[in-house]
């Protein structure tokens, strides 16, 4: 995944509408994903943690830092899953095609890659004017730099994502 890459203003807007609208997702970074939840999958649990770490680190290294911009909110289709996105998604589908030509394996994932930092998903019978402010929600209106990618590990049951690893990128 991509490491948190906000400013603490803007993570702190984030946290708030995240406290408001999906308390359950307090516990996850602010990133933007680019190996798990859509796209390549979850890194499969057979690759011995060297290796992953070697050639992520190896991928990274080819990359300097990602700058980029939010370009407004959408939500997924068929979900209530809302999300800044990118205005340029090219630097993220760039290293993740890098990521899934090292030859590390990926558990299935019907979802396909959006290059994306979720904000909230919110509860289906929410009132529309939960969805309204969710999609009206402010987006950051300056540079962000990706200057590093984490590795998480995500426990389910307890709705929280702990980092393991921390990659700079170009280093």
């Amino acid at each position: 995944r991509e490491a948190q890459a906000q400013r603490p203003a803007d993570r702190g807007a984030m946290m708030r509408l995240r406290a408001a609208h999906d308390p359950m997702r307090l516990g996850f970074p602010i990133e933007i994903t680019v190996a798990g939840s859509s796209g390549l999958g979850w890194f499969s649990p057979s690759i011995a943690h060297e290796e992953l770490v070697r050639k992520v680190r190896a991928v990274a290294k080819a990359f300097s830092a990602l700058a980029f911009r939010f370009g407004g909110v959408d939500c997924f289709p068929g979900s209530n899953v809302y999300y800044l996105k990118p205005v340029e998604d090219k630097p993220f589908r760039a290293f993740q095609a890098r990521l899934a030509a090292t030859g590390l394996s990926f558990e299935p994932t019907p979802y396909r890659y959006v290059p994306h930092c979720t904000i909230a998903e919110a509860p289906r019978d929410s009132a529309a004017s939960v969805r309204d402010a969710l999609a009206r929600c402010p987006v950051p209106d300056h540079d962000i730099r990706v200057a590093s990618v984490s590795f998480y590990t995500m426990d389910r049951e307890a709705q929280r994502c702990y980092q393991h690893e921390r990659v700079d990128l170009g280093a």
